[in-house]
């Protein structure tokens, strides 16, 4: 087994905790779907975490050429896929055993807590693309994190206004940097 192998399986590990915790909470809602109050906004955050954790797991194939792995590296891709499992808990609500399950007010309460995650998870981000694109180790770097100040712009955005307009614009702008970073390193894996 290669030492990329070794951190690859190590981080697929936690990027599948964060999936299937997602995944989890995703089936009780459908499974209670007569007792869900829809939230856009919040569906749109839901697919943010997913999408991002997916294209993270898939970019992670373009560091298949990084012969050493200096510790910093390594705590680096840990600390970014411990930050995008956090991410990914704090924005699947838990599920009551009986009463309404509003994910209207799931996000008027709680969004502070998984915008504090998405930001602590999109700085490490940044400091990996830089860290890493400085070491010669990732290519996308600069894409990378242009999209990452993007997001993290928007998701200042939605902590510090309330008003839906934000909260919809930061939800559907994350969601689609979340979609194209999917594609792009999904198609970066097959090259």
């Amino acid at each position: 087994m290669s030492v990329f192998e070794f951190v690859l399986a190590l981080t697929s590990v936690i990027s599948g905790l964060a999936l299937a915790h997602m995944l989890t909470g995703v089936v009780g809602l459908l499974r209670n779907a007569q007792r869900v109050r829809f939230s856009l906004v919040h569906a749109l955050w839901m697919w943010s975490a997913f999408s991002t954790t997916i294209g993270n797991w898939a970019a992670d194939w373009s560091l298949r050429t990084v012969t050493e792995w200096p510790a910093w590296m390594l705590l680096l891709i840990i600390a970014s896929k411990i930050a995008q499992y956090v991410f990914c808990v704090f924005v699947t609500p838990d599920l009551p055993t009986e009463g309404k399950i509003d994910l209207v007010a799931f996000h008027a309460s709680e969004r502070r807590g998984y915008f504090g995650a998405v930001f602590a998870f999109t700085a490490v981000a940044l400091v990996f693309n830089i860290a890493f694109g400085a070491a010669e180790a990732y290519a996308h770097w600069l894409r990378d994190s242009a999209i990452t100040l993007i997001a993290i712009a928007v998701t200042l955005l939605a902590f510090f206004v309330r008003a839906y307009w934000a909260q919809l614009l930061a939800a559907a702008v994350f969601a689609a940097l979340g979609s194209y970073f999917l594609l792009a390193a999904a198609s970066l894996g097959a090259a």
